[in-house]
């Protein structure tokens, strides 16, 4: 018997594909009995997966829904275990394909949490919600048996690198943090450190850096790029440090007349910190080069380029700084080495441009050569 309304399509959603990836099921799936099969076999990977109830509440929901008179189908959809987007697109593709299928006047929806619950505005563009049934989940029927579970998902937190990052290195690092400022009485500025701590550590978080550390640990010059770039880290503040040390130490009595206190020891840092700094900037490309060398890698070519850019502009920004500190050098010397450095340059640029474009013309006429055969 239909009820006067059409046809009910009795959906159940598992945002985070628990049943792909724990029970191997692909969604989405339609019936009763695929749905039951569906259910079996996630509760059996996983007996604690509250989505396995979820989908058994739907199936219970749909059978009840019949017995009163209603033309009832039953339907999981999943989404994706890593990308809230990407499971929501999954979701919406695979709500499209049952709705077509099933054709219903109305859906009501069985969540088994309120995760699952944020799809209902994708669900509603292909069919109205008649109604919304949440199941809650009883774990345990005893304290002691809360207890465990509660035991359990604090040994989770606790022991699982995933979790204690955040449940012990967040607040240890605040700790930490509120000690070295009670240690040197700076206690006034204990709000601001720890909301900066917490705001580095929710863009630690929000932007990925810990998934893009993790993949680029697995490359072979991660480590070699990191101890080189904190080599730069320390040369640039090496010379940061011992500019500043010949400002304050500067006889301002000396300088050129006409030459202003600001300028002069402007051109007196940059000469000093320059040296540090250059070093710091060729450090990592000469480093690639020599990488890329053992490796007999063409990529050699372009550290090259970078080492010989970085090294070619050292004598014009000294030329450049010594300028500044005394005006009555001549502007001559800082265009000489510029125009030298830049012909140099680009002359180099070209010879390389040169080897790269004959080796690409070797690799085409070898893949045309072995398509030909």
């Amino acid at each position: 018997m239909e009820s006067a309304g059409g046809k009910i399509l009795v959906l159940n959603v598992d945002r985070d594909d628990d049943l792909g990836l724990k029970a191997s099921v692909d969604t989405p799936i339609v019936g009763r009995d695929r749905c039951l099969d569906a259910a079996v076999k996630l509760a059996l990977a996983d007996p604690e997966e509250a989505d396995a109830n979820g989908i058994f509440a739907a199936v219970h929901m749909a059978d009840d829904l019949k017995s009163r008179g209603y033309d009832v189908e039953v339907a999981v959809l999943a989404g994706h275990h890593t990308s809230s987007f990407e499971a929501d697109r999954r979701i919406r593709n695979q709500a499209a394909q049952v709705i077509s299928t099933v054709k219903p006047s109305g859906i009501v929806f069985v969540s088994d949490g309120a995760d699952d619950e944020t799809v209902i505005p994708i669900i509603q563009q292909f069919a109205p919600i008649l109604s919304v049934q949440r199941v809650v989940i009883r774990h345990s029927g005893s304290i002691e048996e809360s207890y465990e579970v509660l035991a359990r998902y604090l040994k989770l937190a606790l022991g699982d690198i995933r979790y204690s990052r955040y449940v012990l290195g967040v607040p240890g690092a605040l700790l930490l943090l509120l000690g070295v400022l009670a240690l040197y009485h700076l206690e006034v500025y204990a709000g601001y450190a720890i909301l900066i701590l917490l705001g580095v550590a929710m863009m630690y978080k929000g932007f990925g850096v810990d998934e893009a550390l993790a993949r680029a640990r697995r490359s072979p010059i991660f480590t070699l790029s990191l101890f080189t770039l904190a080599a730069s880290a320390i040369l640039v503040a090496s010379g940061i440090v011992q500019a500043s040390h010949v400002v304050q130490s500067l006889d301002l009595s000396l300088r050129p007349p006409g030459v202003s206190a600001t300028q002069y020891m402007a051109g007196a840092a940059i000469s000093t910190a320059l040296p540090y700094i250059w070093v710091a900037f060729i450090l990592y490309p000469l480093v690639m080069t020599a990488y890329y060398a053992v490796r007999r890698s063409y990529k050699a070519l372009r550290s090259i380029s970078a080492f010989a850019a970085a090294a070619l502009l050292y004598y014009p920004l000294m030329e450049l700084a010594l300028f500044i500190e005394n005006p009555y050098r001549s502007v001559s010397l800082v265009l000489m080495a510029l125009f030298t450095s830049l012909a140099a340059l680009s002359l180099l640029t070209y010879f390389i441009y040169r080897i790269l474009r004959s080796h690409q013309r070797d690799r085409w006429e070898r893949a045309r050569g072995s398509t030909g055969q």
